[in-house]
């Protein structure tokens, strides 16, 4: 299928699109060899055969459109459900038993799993394919204009018009005038003569053929600036407490949040929440920032977002420990516990400290441990510290809900959680995502995409005049790409232009393709 595109070719791609045409000129071609003999190897043909279905698969529309909504369905679970947390974090907040589903299935990092990488690689090889199978075919057609047609060629335009004009009215012909009006109209001029005949040609809006496939390309960019990022980044999320230096791992560096706080609104509203950052290294301070919603952390290549707070789950800052005399039923007295510190307990000979905290009691029979069922105080409890004359006695329980349930029986005292204070967290969505900048050059390559294809209209018009008898005859036809209401209109109005700037000649008639004749605005 070498060569160059006859009128009649170019005109059926511009109607029915590359694929359509190519289809029926390989039917014609299946005719016109149907009695020779098949050429060999007869491999060829069956591997030639099979390479165009599987990119005709490739390049579906279908296809796209099932993997764009496969992917958005996954993406909800990434919105939801937290990323790169440990797996004790899915436990805790979803169950064990979909809290363990949530980790095999490697929802948990859900941009990085395999399945979600292979999704976007083959959605980017159909964008591939779509480039590859209609691009150069529209590039054809954008810069191998035929000049010279016929009336006939005219006559299939989508808009076309018949005009006879007195010799007289162009005494040098009617090309001049006719590249004038052409021209005010910002159309590229092109005049070329064919004997005794003047044609005519006119084009305008080329590269608004281009913007559908500048879209597949910034598609294109912005799925491998996605896979970029997939397979050398990483999307993890950190807890972090105030006046707590955190190792950051990825980065080399340590972060220290300094003061966390929460705006609101006159109605309690929740207006926005901020962490006071410092960034360390080797002990010194390299980098300050305070972190707010949409005002990330930038340092080191590593991007900090602002993402959750709540209190913690884990741990406590401080908790008042009760301590009561059995026999007599006597209150010795409180004590506030401050982190581990051990502190004396009034009236006794012990101290005590705080061992560990959880917000959920549960216990493990299975493996004897005890942990947080969720992340909400349900159940708080406290791992109380015991011990006498610098030595370790006992370690119970004491459950704020359950103060009547003590489990040290040998002991003549009753401590009983009064109280505590868990510290608050911030939660820092920590990312490194070398493939952004590939993305906003996809992101601003499709928006000029967009914008050829919704206000570039490619349109094209030929004008070819013939002189007979003291009469110049005009045919006028062209069409539009897209809009073919405006290029109906504009068609008109160049039509009327070229009658009234010489004079009127005989009735003037436009006929649509398939229309017939029709009378333009203004006749009677």
């Amino acid at each position: 299928m070498s060569g160059g595109l006859t009128p009649d070719e170019q005109q059926t791609i511009e109607m029915t699109g590359a694929v359509g045409y190519y289809e029926n000129r390989q039917e014609a071609e299946k005719k016109e060899n149907a009695g020779k003999s098949a050429p060999s190897p007869v491999k060829k043909e069956g591997w030639t055969f099979r390479g165009s279905k599987i990119l005709a698969v490739l390049s579906s529309l279908r296809l796209a459109i099932s993997l764009f909504l496969i992917l958005a369905f996954l993406t909800i679970f990434g919105t939801f459900i937290e990323q790169g947390r440990d797996a004790p974090f899915y436990i805790a907040g979803y169950g064990e038993k979909w809290g363990g589903w949530i980790v095999r299935l490697k929802v948990d990092d859900i941009y990085h799993s395999w399945y979600y990488v292979s999704l976007l690689t083959i959605l980017c090889i159909n964008a591939v394919s779509c480039v590859y199978n209609r691009f150069p075919i529209t590039l054809r057609s954008m810069f191998h204009e035929k000049v010279n047609v016929s009336r006939e060629f005219l006559k299939k335009q989508r808009e076309f018009a018949d005009l006879s004009i007195p010799s007289s009215r162009f005494p040098a012909g009617p090309g001049d005038y006719l590249k004038t009006v052409l021209s005010s109209k910002r159309y590229k001029v092109t005049e070329i003569r064919d004997g005794g005949d003047v044609v005519v040609f006119g084009h305008k809006g080329v590269m608004g053929r281009i913007g559908s496939h500048v879209a597949h390309m910034s598609v294109i960019l912005i799925l491998a600036g996605g896979l970029i990022g997939s397979l050398l980044g990483f999307r993890l999320f950190g807890t972090f407490y105030v006046h707590s230096t955190t190792f950051v791992p990825q980065g080399d560096f340590s972060l220290r949040v300094n003061k966390f706080w929460i705006d609101h609104y006159p109605n309690g509203m929740v207006k926005g929440f901020f962490s006071d950052v410092d960034v360390l290294k080797s002990g010194k301070i390299i980098d300050h920032k305070v972190i707010s919603v949409n005002h990330p952390l930038e340092t080191n290549g590593l991007r900090f977002y602002q993402a959750s707070y709540g209190e913690a789950w884990d741990r406590v800052d401080k908790a008042r420990i009760l301590i009561v005399n059995k026999e007599k039923k006597q209150f010795l007295g409180q004590v506030m516990l401050k982190g581990g510190a051990l502190s004396p307990a009034p009236g006794t000979d012990l101290s005590i400290k705080i061992l560990r905290y959880v917000a959920d009691f549960a216990f493990d029979p299975k493996t004897n441990s005890v942990y947080s069922k969720s992340e909400k105080s349900d159940n708080p409890a406290i791992q109380l510290g015991i011990y006498q004359n610098g030595k370790q006695i006992g370690s119970p329980w004491l459950f704020y809900n359950f103060p009547q349930i003590q489990v040290m029986k040998s002991l003549p005292y009753f401590f009983i959680l009064g109280g505590y204070e868990a510290p608050m967290y911030t939660g820092l969505e920590v990312a490194k995502d070398p493939g952004v900048h590939v993305i906003l050059a996809g992101s601003f390559l499709l928006v000029g995409g967009l914008f050829l294809s919704s206000f570039v209209y490619h349109r094209k018009l030929w004008v070819r005049a013939k002189e007979n008898s003291g009469v110049w005859q005009l045919s006028v036809g062209g069409f539009g790409h897209k809009d073919k209401l405006g290029f109906e209109k504009e068609f008109n109005e160049i039509v009327q232009e070229i009658q009234a700037g010489q004079g009127s000649g005989t009735p003037l008639e436009t006929m649509v393709s398939g229309a017939g004749p029709r009378k333009l605005a203004g006749e009677t």
